[in-house]
């Protein structure tokens, strides 16, 4: 049986997002990958709760995602060809099957976890100055979900910039070693375990 030559990460922490919202998370790393839970909170509540399982390899292996507009859960399929799924809103369930594949990755837009995934996952095939266009199934908080390409920049070893041409929108976005996006001042963060 194989040992372990690190500690698992095991951290949560808080920030301010450009919207002025509280993001607080949680991190996780087990035998079976990482285990990424947030939450921000805007005006006195909840505007999305998310918890994201990544595999050994980096991939989304579940998404489950909570707003005002509902309930939204996507898992991708052992062939690794589709991504399934349902949205559970005020009006009902909502099934979803969308093409997937070992290039893609998911995105919350305008909220930085899921994206910091994407990121640490492409630091290994990305190297500095160079890009790459990324496939992207994104979730928008109408739990709304788009397929587009996202524009991605290795400006540093742990410095990107995220682009969505088609929105004309972009995100900087700094990981530590860990794989945690810094997020300025006033963010915080904790050992989940003494």
């Amino acid at each position: 049986m194989a040992q372990r030559t690190r500690a698992w990460i095991r951290r949560a922490g808080r920030a301010r997002l450009e919207d002025g919202s509280e993001l607080l998370w949680s991190l996780a790393e087990g035998g079976r990958g990482r285990r990424w839970r947030a939450t921000t909170i805007l005006e006195g509540r909840i505007a999305h709760a998310l918890l994201l399982e990544i595999d050994l390899a980096g991939r989304p292996a579940r998404l489950e995602l909570s707003t005002e507009a509902g309930m939204l859960t996507l898992h991708p399929e052992p062939d690794g060809r589709s991504i399934h799924g349902n949205i559970v809103h005020r009006g009902g369930v909502r099934p979803l099957a969308l093409a997937w594949g070992p290039d893609h990755d998911l995105e919350v837009v305008d909220r930085p976890v899921v994206t910091a995934v994407m990121l640490r996952r492409l630091s290994s095939s990305v190297r500095v100055g160079e890009g790459e266009t990324v496939p992207v199934l994104a979730i928008d908080r109408s739990l709304a979900v788009r397929g587009g390409t996202r524009l991605v920049r290795r400006l540093a070893d742990r410095r990107w910039i995220v682009a969505d041409l088609a929105a004309a929108r972009e995100m900087a976005i700094e990981l530590d070693q860990d794989g945690v996006p810094q997020l300025g001042p006033g963010a915080d963060s904790w050992p989940l375990e003494p």
